[in-house]
């Protein structure tokens, strides 16, 4: 009688309807509200992205605009030299024609859901900005162009005017991967640096006021390279121009010199990514055929600070410092802060104060 007790009591009570309409009832209340707050949460993300996102004008190329506006940078890809070409190419001896032909092939569409991840991004990035109370300058519309970049060393992004390249392959990651809290934080940095690409070239006072933070000087001038360095230069197509310069101490005298992006080696000699072989010399803005080393300038972090490690022109140095700043305001992203916070709280009190009209 003892050991039946438990079967009978599990049989009453799965014989009572009652009891059986009340777990069902709550079962389906459960439901409705995690769907509820789910359709909420999805209402209020797509509130978020269509509003906010349209605050950076922008659009998406197809592949066939993508190469179109690509081909159209005559300018840049007029003055690449040969050994631009043999780095990108990874041969010795390559052409323009070639270059040009595999850059257009590396361009593709756009999937539905990248667009929609990068415009996400985007929203959440103004929201943010406009929570903290910063205002950009305005900015041309921006073209996103989706590229292959083993032409530019596997490179997150880059810039030409206000089109903005990003890579294939790393877009298509991150947004299939970006239930994961903190994924994305590499994508919005990427974002935030070519944006301020884009700023810097519809926005010429906001290009030389940020240049300004890290001791730069715009000119009117545009210096031309010489014949030392142009046999090593590499472009950089986020670097339109060699038109400001800094005061470095080489070997204890004060130089007035701008930044040039170089190979140490040939291609033939190297066989390898410009990456790997790259260097950043100083070259003085008086037009002698001499360069300096970064090793030769004492003051070097002094003038760049060292807030990041890309310091091979102000622009670059300037982008991340922006970045930085765009995402993880004083604090850093350790919640330590910086080496030098003085940059960082220069590009705050700019976008924090009324924006001068470009």
């Amino acid at each position: 009688m003892f050991n039946k007790l438990p079967k009978i009591e599990r049989n009453l009570r799965n014989d009572n309807p009652e009891a059986k309409h009340i777990k069902k009832q709550k079962r389906k209340k459960t439901l409705l509200i995690l769907l509820g707050l789910l359709v909420a949460w999805g209402l209020i993300n797509l509130c978020i992205t269509l509003i906010f996102s349209r605050m950076i004008p922008h659009h998406y190329a197809s592949a066939q605009e993508g190469r179109d506006l690509m081909l159209s940078n005559t300018e840049y890809y007029d003055n690449l030299t040969q050994n631009d070409l043999d780095y990108r190419m990874h041969k010795s001896g390559a052409t323009k024609e070639e270059f040009l032909k595999v850059s257009g092939e590396s361009v593709s569409d756009f999937y539905f859901f990248e667009k929609w991840y990068l415009n996400s991004r985007l929203a959440r990035m103004m929201l943010h900005c406009k929570l903290k109370g910063y205002d950009f300058p305005e900015v041309n519309e921006i073209v996103f162009i989706k590229a292959d970049m083993e032409m530019e060393s596997g490179a997150s992004g880059y810039t030409h005017g206000t089109q903005i390249y990003l890579n294939g392959g790393q877009i298509t990651i991150y947004a299939l991967m970006n239930i994961f809290p903190g994924f994305s934080e590499f994508m919005d940095k990427t974002l935030y640096h070519e944006l301020f690409h884009c700023l810097t070239r519809s926005n010429p006072q906001f290009r030389t006021d940020m240049y300004s933070l890290i001791h730069f000087t715009v000119t009117d001038t545009e210096y031309e390279l010489p014949p030392c360095v142009l046999e090593r230069f590499i472009s950089n197509p986020d670097v339109e121009h060699h038109n400001s310069y800094a005061t470095f101490l080489i070997d204890g005298e004060p130089i007035d010199c701008y930044t040039a992006y170089t190979t140490t080696k040939s291609y033939a000699e190297a066989k390898s990514s410009f990456m790997s072989n790259s260097a950043t010399v100083l070259v003085p803005i008086d037009g002698s055929d001499v360069y300096y080393t970064r090793e030769q300038a004492s003051n070097y972090d002094e003038v760049f600070g060292t807030n990041t490690g890309y310091v091979t022109d102000p622009e670059e140095c300037m982008a991340d410092n922006f970045a930085y700043a765009m995402l993880y305001g004083m604090k850093g992203s350790d919640g330590k802060g910086y080496p030098n916070p003085e940059i960082i709280q220069g590009i705050i009190d700019y976008l924090s104060s009324t924006i001068p009209s470009a």
